[in-house]
């Protein structure tokens, strides 16, 4: 679809770039408000205190109408702002507000001492009350010693941030409306039995507390409704005049009232997800499949002679834009490992209908083109075999414009996931990626992440007798000293131990981690907008998504542990070149004189090269860990499964793994992305890494995997070669590869980059599912960036 944009609406658009790429601020103002509505509702049942917070910080937060802008509602009181959230962990903002604007990782504008004055007094309040507190004391502190080094991020309010991966239904706020919802939650309270019934009652008063949090979100509208007829009360610009009018008939409308075009499905659409993630902010929530949803609206105003596509374009970059507006403020040790200053929401579009036919319409080929305007939001692409190849192409096209960016999902493998975990047919082909790869059914499934665990340091405590080098401590069981060792299984089966004696400690941080969002922090408003919360008047917290809901861990380092196995498999025990203890004592004293088994170890088969040898013990290793973790259930019956994803934390991760067999050396970052082969090895080409990944079995990882590229921008420079790229996307997909996703830059313009910022503002890169601005990394991240082996060709 070839649709340009005058030079007023190109000028439209970079306004509102140049405006959104400011200096990120963390806003208190939600920190203040939800503290002042809890100190005012003491006593009160949790779901109430919970609904009245959301409606106060809705009614107060400040409101602000940028240069141009057509679509409205900010996150924070900041134009670029991450909030504070102490209910859910306090323990370490005052430790760090002065120094948020130095550090390395994820800095920000300076605190001001009116601002700390406030996180200090917010802090005070929340102490010995936050869920984080609620955490630590729910759990003996002899059994937190894994938490960190053996599974990071294991729970949510250890990480400051809610419920984040969530993909509600936009759809029924855009077929009902805020009055619509009223009304389904009267009838269920009316087909109840008396309130005299103690059970009815607590049902009832959950359902109250659903209203009031809907109503929030109109009250939230209707203040920018006032905004904006004052704004064009005093504007002297006709045409913006007209727009500020608009604004203001628009807010008043909805989302009250069910959208009547496409512009007031959108305006929805952003005014419910700005009060969603008011309610529970954190990472990775999904506005789903935008390109289905808001189809209908775009027909509609098609065939009334209301919009052109020039019109839809650029309402679709003005909404993409908006969405940078907002990021998650993390601790330092948190950043590490989540760094990137992104906003962190996804877009889904493509993939298939209910009825198993392509889903891509004309609107999904504008978002494609909206794209190009856009900052760090992300676009999922779903492709299955009938995905219209030129529809690939042109998302391939994107991808190189904004030199990545793009996510590429098979279809076909997510929805074969899903089936697996036991979703009809028909609800599993309207799936949509939440986060940085998390499949879930937007309104229909709960698929929550929940830590990553760190397979090189396990297998560091196997070579080890359970004692980790690095930490010096003893960790793990005692499996035996490796020196003796006389065969392979050996090694493996203290590998599996170690690991087996882990997964409860993995499993009761993670659960302990959901019982306490159950118990003190429900969300009325995010229940109000999935299926069957309403009717069961239960929180989404609280089971109500089952049978639909899994909880996930991730599996980080694969590949190392599959190229380490390797190197025992073949250099000691079959073609007997080393003994055990020599490997041993190469790895204690970290390779220092040990050039000839280092190039013993570089000659073999590694992950990533299509080599069956590896690429089955990687995908063994995978079977294995996830055949341990799903023994244990989660929460309310959740389903346990698995995702092979690192984030950024293969840095940080990688710090406490000494010298492996593949290789690596202390201290240095593990295998990046999830499945990705570990940095600068996958030497045979971009086929071959894919055909490496594609092996491995996506049912031993349902929670998503990552494979990252780096691709020579003059790999795809023609048609011809973006054509070829689309092709070997859909075969990556066909033979079973779940994502990929590249980053089209060169060393060059990278190095370039470090050298000097000040020019390279708007480089976006693929930091690991995510995108971000290149300048605004660590350098040790953007080394590890560089450090991925590009292609020159496709």
């Amino acid at each position: 679809m070839n649709v340009e944009l005058s030079p007023a609406r190109l000028k439209r658009i970079e306004t509102l770039r140049k405006n959104m790429l400011v200096e990120p601020q963390v806003c208190v103002e939600k920190a203040l408000y939800t503290t002042e509505s809890f100190r005012s509702t003491e006593g009160a049942p949790i779901e109430y205190r919970r609904a009245m917070a959301l409606d106060h910080v809705l009614t107060h937060l400040t409101v602000g109408i940028g240069e141009g802008e057509l679509f409205v509602g900010r996150p924070t009181g900041k134009v670029r702002g991450g909030p504070l959230s102490p209910e859910i962990n306090s323990s370490w903002y005052t430790k760090e507000m002065d120094t948020f604007h130095t550090r390395e990782q994820e800095n920000y504008a300076e605190v001001s001492e009116a601002d700390k004055q406030i996180i200090r007094d917010c802090c005070e309040y929340w102490r010995g009350k936050s869920l984080f507190d609620h955490w630590q004391a729910a759990i003996p502190d002899e059994m937190k010693f894994a938490n960190g080094p053996i599974i990071g991020g294991g729970g949510f309010c250890l990480n400051t941030q809610y419920y984040g991966h969530i993909s509600t239904d936009f759809g029924k706020m855009l077929e009902k409306g805020v009055l619509g919802l009223y009304r389904d939650i009267d009838a269920v309270i009316d087909s109840m039995g008396t309130f005299g019934d103690a059970e009815e009652f607590t049902k009832i008063r959950y359902l109250r507390a659903m209203k009031i949090s809907l109503g929030a979100v109109v009250k939230f509208a209707h203040r920018y409704a006032e905004l904006a007829q004052q704004m064009a009360a005093e504007e002297t610009d006709p045409q913006r005049k007209a727009e500020l009018e608009k604004i203001a008939e628009t807010c008043r409308w909805v989302p009250e009232h069910p959208p009547r075009t496409l512009y007031e499905a959108i305006q929805s659409t952003w005014f419910t997800y700005v009060a969603l993630n008011n309610e529970a902010w954190g990472a990775g929530p999904s506005l789903s499949r935008v390109d289905q949803y808001l189809y209908p609206f775009y027909q509609a105003d098609k065939r009334a002679g209301r919009i052109t596509d020039e019109d839809a374009l650029e309402y679709l970059a003005c909404f993409l834009i908006k969405q940078n507006g907002q990021f998650t403020v993390y601790s330092t040790p948190a950043a590490k490992i989540y760094g990137g200053l992104c906003c962190r929401l996804g877009n889904t579009i493509g993939g298939l209908k209910p009825d198993g036919t392509t889903a891509v319409n004309e609107l999904s080929y504008l978002v494609l083109r909206a794209a190009r305007f856009g900052l760090t939001e992300d676009i999922m692409v779903l492709t299955g075999q009938d995905t219209p190849q030129d529809f690939l192409v042109e998302a391939v096209e994107t991808a190189k414009i904004l030199r990545g960016k793009m996510k590429f999902i098979g279809h076909d493998v997510l929805v074969r996931q899903m089936l697996h975990d036991g979703r009809p047919l028909e609800i599993a082909r309207g799936c949509a990626i939440t986060g940085c790869n998390s499949p879930s059914v937007p309104g229909w499934s709960l698929d929550l992440p929940g830590g990553m665990i760190n397979l090189p340091l396990i297998l560091d405590l196997a070579l080890h007798d359970g004692y980790s080098p690095r930490l010096d401590r003893q960790m793990g069981p005692h499996t035996g000293d490796a020196r003796n060792f006389t065969s392979f299984e050996q090694v493996y089966d203290a590998f599996k131990a170690q690991f087996r004696f882990f997964v409860p400690y993995m499993h009761l941080y993670k659960n302990m981690d959901k019982k306490m969002f159950a118990e003190y922090s429900p969300c009325p408003l995010q229940s109000a907008m999935m299926q069957g919360c309403i009717e069961k008047a239960t929180d989404i917290t609280r089971g109500a998504m089952y049978p639909y809901m899994s909880y996930s861990m991730s599996l980080s380092g694969a590949p190392n542990i599959g190229d380490s196995l390797c190197t025992i498999k073949k250099l000691v025990f079959e073609e007997k070149k080393y003994t055990m203890s020599q490997l041993m004592d190469a790895l204690d004293r970290n390779f220092e004189g040990d050039g000839e088994m280092l190039h013993q170890i570089q000659r073999l088969p590694k992950f990533g090269n299509d080599e069956p040898y590896v690429d089955k013990l990687v995908d063994d290793v995978l079977e294995f860990t996830s055949g341990e973790i799903e023994k244990i259930p989660g929460l309310y019956g959740a389903k346990s499964t698995c995702a092979a994803a690192t984030i950024t934390g293969n840095i940080p991760m990688g710090a406490d793994v000494g010298a492996l067999p593949d290789g690596r050396l202390a201290g240095e970052p593990i295998a990046e992305g999830g499945i990705s082969p570990h940095q600068g090895r996958n030497t045979s080409g971009i086929t071959a890494t894919m055909a490496s990944v594609a092996k491995l079995n996506p049912l031993n990882f349902r929670h998503g995997s990552v494979l990252n590229i780096r691709i020579d921008p003059d790999a795809v420079k023609d048609r011809s070669k973006l054509e070829k790229l689309a092709v070997l996307i859909r075969s990556f997909h066909a033979i079973g590869g779940y994502l990929v996703q590249f980053n089209i830059v060169s060393t060059q313009t990278l190095r370039e980059a470090q050298k000097h910022p000040e020019q390279y503002k708007d480089l976006l890169v693929r930091v690991s599912t995510y995108s971000a601005y290149f300048v605004e990394l660590s350098t040790q991240l953007q080394n590890d960036i560089i450090a991925r082996l590009s292609f020159g060709s496709v």
